[in-house]
């Protein structure tokens, strides 16, 4: 098992060792730790735990790659490690949110126990340069990051379609249809819209939140729906006008009216929002992005 971690503070090797050694359970003896420069001939290569680091610059300072051998029975996934560093070296330690929005998205756990999602950037060269751009939540170590949800985190992992299934099997059940089609376009349109009515539905499962930017921007895909129906030609608007139906019933039911003062001032668009689609008049029963 691999593990990668950066760490805001440069804890001495023996540090690095020892909280190494308490993370995977393994003696102390086991746990080589060298500079990623250092002399190979001076590496216990036997151990069952490789740590090799190196200083970077900028919101971290140091980086460590860490191989963890076989000979280590049930090792912890790799942000439980970084807890347990975290708190044996009393730094903040970064590492990849495996399977979570883009690669620069990783967990950010502090000494105290937090632990919240954040946006990193490397640059490339001798002397690496890492910016902790954004965070879900405020932490102390990067008082410059802006604070808020990242998007790409929240996908469509878990979803189904069965209405936008249902319209494609009316209009395109042999999925023929050329990508810039209106029919294949209005599918698109059609399942982001239905995927945003049944997130609602389900709280914002499966993470319990979701991005301001993205709730507005799934409203503007309503938008699109009704630019599509004004000009599809007949055969696709009767299903396309069905399915849209469909949804806009999920989405009335877990949601509720205010005459648009809701998003209103989400958008900064005051009671310009009035002029705008029936679904720009109603608000989230939860706020999804407020804790």
């Amino acid at each position: 098992m691999n593990y990668n971690f950066l760490t805001v503070s440069r804890p001495e090797p023996h540090a690095m060792g020892r909280a190494l050694a308490e993370a995977v359970g393994v003696e102390l003896s086991q746990v080589d730790v060298a500079h990623l420069d250092a002399d190979p001939d001076a590496r216990n290569w036997g151990a069952a735990v490789l740590c090799a680091y190196e200083p970077v610059l900028g919101d971290l300072a140091l980086s460590w790659e860490v191989f963890v051998t076989d000979g280590v029975p049930d090792p912890p996934a790799e942000v439980t490690a970084a807890e347990r560093v975290a708190r044996a070296t009393g730094t903040t330690v970064l590492c990849p949110a495996v399977g979570l929005g883009l690669p620069s998205t990783h967990w950010a756990v502090t000494p105290e126990g937090q632990r919240t999602l954040v946006r990193e950037y490397e640059t490339e060269g001798p002397e690496p340069v890492c910016s902790v751009e954004v965070v879900e939540e405020p932490v102390f170590d990067f008082p410059g990051a802006q604070v808020r949800l990242l998007p790409e985190v929240y996908g469509a992992d878990g979803y189904t379609y069965p209405i936008t299934d249902a319209f494609v099997a009316a209009t395109d059940p042999g999925r023929e249809a050329e990508p810039q089609s209106m029919a294949n376009r209005a599918r698109e349109t059609l399942s982001v819209w239905e995927e945003f009515a049944r997130r609602a539905a389900a709280d914002w499962a499966p993470l319990g939140r979701y991005p301001e930017e993205s709730y507005v921007d799934d409203l503007r895909a309503r938008d699109r729906l009704t630019d599509r129906l004004r000009v599809a030609d007949p055969a696709l608007r009767g299903p396309l006008a069905r399915a849209v139906d469909e949804i806009d019933a999920i989405y009335r039911v877990h949601t509720d009216a205010d005459d648009g003062a809701f998003l209103g001032r989400l958008t900064r668009s005051g009671s310009a929002v009035k002029d705008r689609g029936w679904w720009w008049q109603r608000r989230p029963r939860r706020v999804p992005w407020v804790r």
